[in-house]
């Protein structure tokens, strides 16, 4: 695995700490924090295939295209963490007070979603 994708990693499994640790206290930096463990699993895989975008937006639709719809990661588990990012925009911009069982629920996704990333990466 490259360097690069090695420190996206560790960044996602820090978010994911970091979202366990808050989860009771401010369940809206909890949803955030794991919106973003799942986004550096995105961006780890895509460096591994040296692509590199600029927006949330763009590493969605490259990780669909190197991964997704070439049935090497799950549609389904991708489609579900996908879904989390309109929810984290409400937390960080419309100061959005999420439920904690809906912080529970999107860090059981990161957690899932990151080691599917771990996974697939390892495998190749």
């Amino acid at each position: 695995m490259s360097p690069r994708s090695d420190e996206f990693l560790a960044a996602a499994r820090r978010r994911l700490a970091a979202a366990t640790d808050v989860v009771d206290r401010d369940p809206s930096t909890a949803l955030s924090a794991a919106y973003y463990a799942i986004l550096y699993a995105v961006r780890a895989a895509l460096s591994e295939r040296d692509i590199y975008t600029r927006t949330n937006r763009g590493a969605w639709h490259e990780f669909h295209a190197a991964f997704v719809e070439r049935q090497m990661f799950d549609a389904a588990l991708a489609a579900e963490a996908h879904r989390i990012q309109p929810e984290r925009e409400q937390a960080d911009y419309d100061a959005w007070d999420v439920p904690p069982e809906e912080a529970r629920r999107v860090i059981d996704v990161a957690t899932g979603f990151l080691a599917a990333v771990e996974e697939m990466l390892a495998s190749a």
